[in-house]
This record gives C-alpha cells, sequence and structure tokens, in this order.
C-alpha cells in the first residue's frame, strides 16, 4: 500500500513537473503556515504564477530520475532534511529571485540546487540563477543596446555626410574641379579708323561706234 501511494505521488510530482521550464530545490526551514502562504503568493505573482510543493525525498529522487536524467540524479544527493520544489510560471531565474528577496527575513530558507535547460545547478550556480538577468530585464537590455545602436549608426552618417559636404564645399572653393569655367575670349572692339572703302568696279568703257 505505502509502495503504491509513493509511486503514485512519484507520478503526481512528474506530471505537475513536465511543462516547466526548470525548478529551484530548496530547504523551506521552519516556516510558518502564514509564511507559507505568503510565499507561495509571491510566486504566483513575481514569477508569474510559479509554484511550491513540499516534497517527500525519496518520492522526488524517482519523480527527478525519470524527468531530468542526469540531472535528476545530480540532485539526489541534495534531497536530506526539509525539502520543496519550486517551479512553473516563467522559470528558475524569477523564482531564484523571489527566494533570495524572502531569505533577507528568513535566514533559514536555503537553496539546494535547481534544474534550468535540463542541467543541474548545485551550490553557488543554483544561488547565482538569482543574479541572473531574467526574460523582461534580458528584452529591456536588447532594446536598449538597439536603440544606442540606432542612435549611433545614425549619428556616424550624419557625421560622415556632414564631413564630405565640407570637404566638396572647401574642395570646390579652392577651385577644385576645375575652377570657374574659362571665359571666352572677347571679340576685338573695331578701330576707330574706319576701314577704307572698297573702291568701286571700274564702269566699261563704252566704244561708241563711229558713226
Amino acid at each position: 500500500m505505502a509502495k503504491a501511494l509513493k509511486q503514485m505521488l512519484a507520478a503526481q510530482l512528474e506530471a505537475d513537473l513536465q511543462d516547466s521550464a526548470g525548478l529551484v530545490l530548496i530547504d523551506p526551514g521552519p516556516m510558518t503556515v502564514e509564511s507559507v502562504q505568503a510565499f507561495r503568493k509571491d510566486l504566483r505573482e513575481k514569477a508569474d504564477g510559479a509554484r511550491m510543493r513540499v516534497i517527500h525525498n525519496r518520492t522526488a529522487a524517482h519523480a527527478l530520475e525519470s524527468l531530468y536524467a542526469e540531472a535528476g540524479v545530480a540532485l539526489k544527493d541534495e534531497l536530506k532534511g526539509s525539502s520543496a520544489v519550486a517551479f512553473g510560471g516563467a522559470g528558475p531565474i524569477p523564482i531564484a529571485k523571489v527566494i533570495k528577496d524572502w531569505q533577507k527575513e528568513l535566514k533559514e530558507l536555503k537553496v539546494k540546487g535547481a534544474v534550468a535547460d535540463g542541467e543541474a545547478l548545485l551550490g553557488d550556480e543554483a544561488r547565482a540563477l538569482a543574479d541572473m538577468p531574467d526574460l523582461p530585464e534580458l528584452k529591456g537590455m536588447i532594446a536598449g543596446a538597439l536603440i544606442g545602436s540606432a542612435r549611433g549608426i545614425a549619428t556616424s552618417i550624419q557625421s560622415v555626410i556632414s564631413g564630405l559636404a565640407r570637404a566638396l564645399q572647401a574642395h570646390i572653393d579652392a577651385g577644385g574641379f576645375g575652377g570657374e569655367a574659362e571665359e571666352a575670349p572677347a571679340e576685338e572692339a573695331p578701330s576707330d579708323e574706319e576701314a577704307p572703302a572698297e573702291e568701286p568696279p571700274a564702269e566699261e568703257e563704252k566704244t561708241e561706234d563711229a558713226e
């Protein structure tokens, strides 16, 4: 009976984690009922619908190994004492950020490990998730970089165009490109002295027939 119950719980946990982008394995410590409710509320609101579930270590070991293979095996050694998994929502990064905020007031809350992109993260690697940018932050960083690049490109292009215009104008002012077109030589003004008029053709002497 107990074995059947454990198998059912393992299958249920595996089904819950099936569509999750990853998880964070924690030791919740001696959290009160009110603290657990508040923590779950923060996960839902700040990690886009993430959830927390207290787990039985042996049952969880089977579920994690079945679901994550080597990553699940790597987490086996961390399944000791009080354990819970936070999963779903926007993934392990925003979940880790919520946990880090809670650790400021609840020192007993510990991160044991995590699974992100199918890889097991232990110790400092798992805790470092809280310091990584999540998806909204990444989008903001990418947008800022693109806007900055676009502005830089536009400024560079404008600078090149302005410099080219100044260089062309300076070259023209210096007589470049052949300078001004050479003026055609002016026609010589006629001399004040009038040219001698042409003598009229001599009239042919008419030979009168002698009468």
